[in-house]
């Protein structure tokens, strides 16, 4: 489905934040399936709240489209750093990992995986005199591993339809295959390895 992202502000707060609309599939058969996994992964979502996972403060649906209104975040992804100023510091690419492994493990307690972590998906903002400040992006394709005990007719993921970065899955998520949070750690490789040589494993 296809994904736009937006400023906007909340009322009455006057808080900026930003948007990101989701819309469903154009196969009737997948709308259903498509609207109830988008709104429980939402849920899911809005209720991680470790310092470097964006805060999810709504979510919903308004006729065909999904939403998420999201913390508004300056600076810039991963991905754009190192394509305008090369490979990073192995020092500040420890502390970048360091803090991605931090979001990363507070979802995996809670039962949610990822799913499409790479280099465009971490934010990197200056907060506290740290330009290196992290925020894991886009949950909005997190997996809740409770779902494998589902059975198949109930499954909210279908089969055939592949959610995630290929460059950044594992070869498991490739496949189709059941995942769990050592999907992510893959991932997690393949984007440390991006920040200490400019390109993906």
């Amino acid at each position: 489905p296809g994904r736009t992202s937006h400023r906007a502000e909340q009322v009455p707060l006057g808080r900026p934040v930003a948007i990101k609309v989701l819309k469903q599939p154009p196969n009737p058969d997948l709308d259903e399936s498509f609207s109830k996994r988008f709104l429980l992964e939402a849920a899911a979502v809005a209720n991680l709240h470790h310092p470097h996972t964006i805060v999810v403060h709504d979510y919903g649906r308004d006729g065909d489209l999904l939403y998420f209104a999201m913390e508004f975040l300056e600076g810039k992804t991963l991905t754009q750093h190192v394509s305008e100023l090369g490979p990073l510091d192995p020092t500040d690419a420890i502390h970048v990992a360091t803090q991605i492994a931090g979001s990363l493990q507070d979802a995996h307690a809670q039962g949610l995986v990822h799913r499409d972590l790479k280099p465009s998906n971490v934010m990197l903002t200056t907060r506290g005199g740290d330009p290196f400040f992290v925020k894991v992006l886009d949950f909005g394709l997190v997996k809740m591993v409770s779902e494998e005990n589902v059975d198949e007719k109930n499954r909210l993921t279908k089969k055939g339809i592949m959610l995630g970065s290929p460059r950044y899955m594992a070869p498991e998520q490739v496949r189709g295959h059941a995942l769990d949070h050592r999907a992510d750690i893959y991932a997690f490789g393949g984007v440390l390895t991006y920040m200490l040589t400019g390109k993906p494993p």
